[in-house]
């Protein structure tokens, strides 16, 4: 099943100055530099961030954020719980999901996290629910 990410506002506000404004100072200043400049403020904040959706296929959760897909087997996840961690992440949302597997973590943020928490935990049976909270976490 595909999940779509939740994009904030002010974040999708904020990408969009940042392609927006070096356009209108290219433009603006007719310089050569101007136009390469914003074409490759564009293209890396379009490259990074767009498109972005997570899928539970099969056998693994697959996350998409722009040209990169990464591929996370459901038996090295070893929690998936809901964040608001400021870290850096390419999540266009504060209410965010964390996903840990081996010594690594991940936040995604999908528009629906109980949609999301309900198909991860049909798909990885190490994971468990804990208390009222809608998390999973590890029986190791």
């Amino acid at each position: 099943m595909r999940h779509a990410a939740k994009v904030d506002w002010w974040i999708g506000l904020s990408m969009t100055a940042g392609i927006v404004a070096p356009s209108v100072g290219a433009v603006t200043s007719s310089t050569p530099w101007g136009y390469v400049t914003s074409g490759f403020v564009a293209l890396l904040i379009l490259g990074f961030c767009y498109p972005q959706w997570y899928e539970t296929s099969a056998d693994a959760l697959v996350i998409r954020a722009g040209l990169t897909t990464r591929r996370i087997p459901y038996s090295a996840i070893t929690a998936v719980r809901p964040s608001s961690s400021r870290r850096s992440s390419f999540a266009m949302s504060l209410d965010r999901v964390e996903i840990v597997y081996g010594a690594k973590r991940m936040l995604i943020a999908p528009k629906n996290q109980e949609a999301f928490f309900s198909d991860v935990a049909a798909r990885a049976p190490q994971l468990y629910t804990q208390g009222q909270n809608v998390s999973f976490v590890s029986i190791d």
